[in-house]
């Protein structure tokens, strides 16, 4: 069996101010490790960062009462999950500065913090509407590529 090197798109996420940070878990939770998951229609996002968030970061998304409980459950490493549907917006930073705040549709996990994944960012569900996801060649940049999302 062969393997394809993945490329794994990092993002910087500021939570600070949304989330509950007077624990460890909660400072934690105000800089989360993130990917941008090309596989992904809907960001996820751990119960170990949005247990943190405050009233209000969240606006849930309920199911339609006619969907099957045995649907509303994620399966994502070694471990199948219940979860809620929200909309959240996530403020994305670089390095040079630049910000982007991008409103998601996100599955929260019910993982009672067992979930050892940081957020996933995922393509669709909000993160690329009416925005330009760009690469450039960089041979300092991993992959020899650089990649930025803008605002049109």
């Amino acid at each position: 069996m062969g393997t394809v090197e993945g490329l794994r798109l990092r993002a910087y996420v500021r939570f600070q101010g949304l989330v509950d940070a007077r624990t460890d878990g909660g400072k934690e939770a105000a800089y989360p490790e993130c990917v941008v998951d090309t596989g992904s229609y809907l960001t996820i996002v751990p119960e170990k960062i949005w247990s943190y968030f405050l009233p209000g970061v969240v606006t849930p998304l309920p199911f339609h009462p006619s969907m099957p409980a045995h649907l509303r459950r994620l399966t994502i490493a070694g471990g199948t999950f219940d979860y809620d549907l929200g909309e959240l917006v996530i403020p994305l930073r670089d390095r040079r500065g630049g910000a982007l705040d991008v409103t998601v549709v996100a599955k929260f996990t019910r993982d009672g913090g067992r979930l050892n994944v940081p957020l996933t960012l995922g393509f669709r569900g909000g993160f690329l509407d009416g925005r330009v996801l760009r690469t450039e060649p960089d041979p300092a940049a991993p992959h020899g590529q650089r990649w930025t999302l803008e605002d049109p």
